[in-house]
């Protein structure tokens, strides 16, 4: 049943969600600037599987006390529908954005998991027969020479299962009102969630989508009209 807030009223609906694959990597560095800069590349082009090579996004900072070369870190998630795509997804943004940036290291996220991605020895051929395998803190890793030092891999990543797609849905007065209710909510998101990712641009997306299309039928998704403010005199099915 719906009920209300202080003045904002909360409708009794539903959310989209999409069963998914996903591996959780950390990533560490010699400071926790180098290790965002490694995470917000490796989740580039990230917001939605429908056209990005996999959902990816940026959970959280991690302690070095809890990371296992005593660094600073940061998680990021990689998913997709397909284990096999994620796997070349994982190897390709690892190898493209974590490889290439300066001191960072790649390490299992989910270290507990038993299904696991094998993706480091194959990076490791990077190294032209230089790398070599070794062990931090009890993982199996390859050291890859590089001309700044040594990158380091782990030699697999945990894959499990995940849920993509859940949303909420906000009505509002003004643009202004609307982008300050989903900033806070983006914020109470990334502050109490656990494991949990906001791919989209700054975690907001404002192109909200419907299935399929009224007009071109090879489209997957599209506007979702009844709910854009410039189309209310216009549609007839206007919310």
């Amino acid at each position: 049943m719906s009920f209300k807030l202080g003045d904002v009223l909360i409708e009794d609906t539903f959310a989209e969600a999409f069963p998914m694959y996903a591996t959780r990597i950390l990533i560490t560095a010699i400071n926790a600037k180098w290790a965002l800069v490694a995470a917000r590349a490796a989740t580039g082009l990230g917001t939605s599987v429908i056209a990005c090579p996999g959902e990816a996004g940026i959970e959280k900072l991690i302690s070095s006390k809890l990371t296992p070369d005593q660094r600073p870190g940061a998680a990021i998630h990689i998913y997709h529908n397909d284990p096999a795509t994620l796997k070349f997804v994982t190897l390709t943004r690892i190898g493209q954005c974590v490889l290439t940036a300066a001191t960072a290291a790649a390490f299992n996220g989910l270290p507990k998991v038993k299904r696991k991605m094998y993706i480091g020895k194959s990076l490791a051929k990077f190294g032209d027969g230089f790398e070599r395998e070794d062990t931090i803190d009890g993982r199996k890793i390859w050291r890859i020479p590089v001309m700044e030092g040594e990158f380091i891999i782990e030699d697999s990543f945990g894959l499990v299962k995940g849920v993509a797609g859940g949303n909420i849905l906000i009505l509002a007065k003004s643009r202004d009102a609307g982008l300050t209710a989903a900033e806070k909510a983006v914020k109470a998101i990334r502050r109490y969630g656990r494991y949990v990712v906001t791919p989209f641009p700054g975690g907001i997306v404002r192109s909200g989508s419907k299935v399929g299309s009224l007009k071109y039928p090879k489209l997957r998704a599209t506007t979702n009209h009844p709910y854009c403010p410039v189309l209310k005199n216009i549609v007839k099915d206007t919310r």
